[in-house]
């Protein structure tokens, strides 16, 4: 099957948008840190790309106030949020000026933030940035990370949840 030219794609957004309410995803923060100030945004875009080596995704809108600085620093985290931080998404999801005044965090050695008491983060190095439309998908090459064995906070149909134990 071969794909068609890019004039030629005539799914309609809002469709697209629709159907892809229907994947779950686990939420994260991207942050970073440029000349002493902290910058980060709610996603569900962050997908692992390989183990050898540890390489992931993150994908941000050129719009976003974060992307910039994420080209300019050249490293970010990806701060899985545990279930119990749908506040943090929320903040991180708005347009608040300090976003991590009221969020407990550390900073990594290059000064990015991570987020406390979070499922896990990863800590990445951009190795490759390539735009897509209103977006640019940052290949990160994993320098440090830790899970904390907390249960992650998922997004699905424009709602926070949770995994379920699995009843055996």
């Amino acid at each position: 099957m071969s794909a068609l030219p890019a004039e030629e794609v005539i799914f309609d957004q809002d469709a697209f948008k629709q159907v892809m309410r229907s994947l779950a995803g686990t939420v994260a923060v991207i942050s970073t840190e440029d000349e002493g100030r902290l910058y980060g945004f709610t996603a569900t875009a962050v997908c692992s790309v390989c183990a050898e080596p540890p390489t992931i995704l993150a994908i941000a809108n050129r719009s976003t106030r974060t992307h910039a600085h994420i080209v300019r620093k050249g490293a970010y985290a990806v701060n899985l949020l545990a279930s119990r931080q749908s506040s943090i998404a929320q903040i991180f999801g708005g347009k608040s000026d300090d976003q991590f005044a009221s969020v407990p965090h550390v900073r990594a050695e290059n000064g990015v933030p991570i987020i406390l008491d979070s499922a896990g983060y990863l800590l990445c190095q951009v190795k490759q940035a390539y735009d897509v439309g209103t977006h640019t998908i940052f290949l990160g090459g994993v320098v440090e990370g830790h899970a904390s064995g907390l249960p992650p906070l998922l997004y699905h149909e424009g709602r926070y949840g949770q995994v379920l134990p699995l009843v055996q």
